[in-house]
């Protein structure tokens, strides 16, 4: 993955030309008369300031360029408005989207042409008030000196959080490249559920407040009892209605998410082996510099921070006389806090290190991730209530960022398995849902919002840094890496341990795939020389001129490189390529090229490193690895591309070449599978 992503930035790095009509096209349509409602803008130009950072591209054209689109995207809205004028309420598409043009239009009356300014940073009505801007016949000179001074400002403040990532990425990469690994998925990751989360707030949920009349209409003609009450809930007069929608669909799908979470844990599943293979992934990912940070953010969700915080709340809601949200409150965090070990015990699952005593030894839901969805979730709720959609997104987007790193952090240091997270967080929004469900339409208990949201900072910051500060080098240790290994004498891996090893490639998602049938024990290397006189070579490395052989239709098979396979979370050490002309295993007109040769083919060993070692008859320990050999045929359709793709996963006897390497025992599994053991330094167990 990690060759394919620096392939890419090489890419664009190299056709700067391509890159520079990406961010003007991209600009443009997200200013363009409501389609800039869905162009992904911010996620486009964040990535190319990235690059930029990044020292892939030069940053004076795509700034250029990106300014240069902000401005025509506006101008043609403008345009649109003055050509239409009131008629754009009228005519298709845009009647279509009346509610949002007439917002657009409160917007503009409310604070005239500062708007055209203002609005290009406020989602929901930026792609709305050019056009509103010209269908009020603003002056056009007074137009263009503030949509082209806004589209300067726009484009610092979207270019500028990128290139300061791609900065600090660079210098993290020249310190460790695993640790900008890390740090780039947990923000990829953490960065789309913000974006989620405003854009349900900021656009999903004015689009259904724009259309819900015709829903209400149409469900208060049904005649069955069901649809008259929806009818209520969702009638724009009743103050519940949009907030019991969301909370009403939050739980309809986290509530399912935990039970069936919950129901497909068991010892040898899908799950398990998928948590397995994230856990081993993360481990290979683990650097001091990381290990340090997740430490950090993981001790700000430790139960003396989280229990302080509710504490503190708790007291001032009842200080308040919000005597039914206190309450409320009080009952969802003492219910989870309750709920969380008692449901420990009754699944009885093992945590992947082992770091606790009693029920918190213990792993489904994690603690951590449920307490503090459920704290930070409510004092979200709380902060939020009947403030504009702008300011719940802030104050969401905050609360998404500080329980998902939380979260992120627990699966890093192996503290839990992916699905404890994941099953934790949706308990914990489920409870949310819930809280916000019952008492989101009370209106006269003043709980002094920024108040309240500026106790909560003050707390965590006080609270947690003490704790952190007294506590650290003791969580440091106690989430230490620790590989799990199994240390096997070289008699017993031969007479029975092989059986221990894995019979079949794991996929990050659990799948069994191909067979494994080769056990090496030591160095890789030793297996590439050996098999080096059959054919077989080290598979090419990735970059932009290997890439660029899959779009020609003459490149040999052995100049391919392999595409990546991951087993059980583990990159493979070892890649050999050999060409298999002589197999005619084409099928189909569709792959068969011009001139009716059948497409060649190549066999493709992979070597993956395991938790085994072997203590050799010499006193040596060595690790095992475990392979696959899998045939590919090479398609060249139209003899325009080359693309490989496995139509074997298992050799003929004849065909397979590790039993006949000098110093292997062949040993068979009851399905059928030959399995080949090797190695070095182990010529006199064998």
């Amino acid at each position: 993955m990690t060759d394919l992503l620096n392939q890419l930035v090489a890419f664009i790095g190299e056709n700067p030309t391509l890159a520079n009509a990406v961010v003007f096209l991209i600009a443009m349509g997200e200013a363009l008369f409501l389609i800039g409602m869905v162009v992904p803008s911010t996620v486009v130009l964040v990535g190319a300031g990235t690059l930029v950072g990044l020292g892939k591209l030069d940053p004076w054209p795509i700034f250029l360029w990106t300014t240069l689109g902000a401005i025509a995207g506006d101008a043609i809205s403008y345009w649109i408005g003055a050509y239409y004028k009131d008629r754009i309420k009228s005519v298709w598409p845009f009647n279509r989207y009346r509610v949002l043009v007439e917002r657009g239009e409160a917007y503009f009356l409310r604070h005239g042409g500062k708007s055209v300014f203002i609005g290009r940073f406020v989602p929901g009505v930026k792609a709305i008030v050019p056009g509103i801007a010209g269908m009020v016949g603003m002056n056009v000179t007074r137009f263009t000196v503030i949509n082209v001074t806004s589209a300067i400002a726009w484009t610092i403040v979207h270019l500028g959080p990128g290139y300061v990532a791609g900065t600090a990425f660079g210098a993290l990469g020249e310190i460790s490249g695993r640790l900008a690994t890390v740090l780039g998925i947990f923000l990829v990751v953490l960065f789309v559920a913000v974006m989620l989360a405003r854009w349900l707030i900021l656009i999903v949920l004015p689009l259904y407040a724009g259309r819900r009349t015709r829903i209400v209409r149409w469900l208060e003609a049904r005649p069955s009892r069901a649809a008259r009450w929806f009818a209520r809930m969702l009638d724009p007069e009743h103050p519940r209605s949009a907030g019991m929608l969301v909370s009403a669909t939050l739980l309809l799908v986290t509530v399912p998410l935990f039970v069936g979470l919950a129901a497909a844990i068991s010892p040898d599943n899908g799950l398990q082996r998928a948590d397995t293979a994230m856990r081993n992934l993360f481990l290979s990912l683990r650097t001091p510099t990381g290990d340090e940070l997740m430490t950090f953010v993981t001790m700000l969700g430790d139960g003396i921070v989280t229990t302080v915080v509710a504490s503190v709340t708790v007291a001032y809601l009842f200080m308040r006389r919000a005597w039914r949200r206190a309450t409320g409150f009080l009952i969802a965090i003492a219910g989870t806090a309750l709920f969380v070990p008692l449901f420990k015990l009754l699944m009885d699952r093992a945590r992947p290190i082992d770091i606790y005593t009693g029920a918190d030894a213990l792993s489904f839901p994690s603690g951590h991730a449920t307490l503090n969805t459920v704290l930070y979730g409510i004092i979200a709720v709380l902060v939020a209530h009947d403030r504009s959609p702008l300011v719940k997104a802030s104050v969401f987007s905050v609360t998404v960022t500080l329980v998902g790193a939380i979260g992120f952090s627990r699966v890093y240091l192996g503290a839990h398995w992916m699905s404890d997270v994941i099953g934790g967080l949706a308990f914990g929004t489920a409870m949310v849902a819930a809280f916000a469900f019952v008492f989101g339409s009370i209106h006269n208990e003043k709980v002094g919002r920024w108040a309240l949201a500026a106790l909560t900072s003050v707390t965590v910051i006080v609270v947690g840094g003490a704790h952190v500060t007294r506590n650290f080098d003791a969580g440091l240790a106690l989430y230490r890496p620790v590989a799990p290994t199994v240390t096997l004498s070289q008699a017993e891996w031969l007479a029975r341990g092989w059986r221990d090893l894995p019979r079949h490639r794991i996929e990050l998602n659990g799948e069994r795939e191909e067979p494994l049938i080769v056990q090496w024990a030591g160095d890789p290397q030793a297996l590439a020389d050996a098999l080096a006189p059959l054919g077989y070579q080290r598979a090419p490395a990735w970059s932009l001129a290997t890439f660029a052989g899959f779009l020609a239709g003459q490149t040999a098979p052995e100049d391919l490189p392999a595409l990546p396979r991951i087993q059980n979370g583990r990159a493979a050490e070892l890649v050999l390529i050999r060409r298999d002309t002589a197999h005619p295993s084409a099928t189909g007109a569709e792959d068969t090229p011009d001139d009716d040769t059948p497409p060649d083919g190549r066999w493709v060993l992979r070597l993956w490193p395991t938790h085994f070692r072997v203590e050799t008859e010499t006193g040596r320990t060595v690790p095992v690895h475990v392979g696959s050999l899998i045939h590919e045929r090479i398609l060249r359709p139209l003899n325009e591309l080359s693309t490989p793709r496995a139509d074997r996963d298992l050799p003929q006897a004849e065909e397979n070449p590790l039993p006949g390497l000098p110093g292997t025992l062949t040993r068979q599994r009851q399905d059928g599978t030959q399995v080949v053991l090797g190695g070095t330094d182990l010529d006199k167990g064998l």
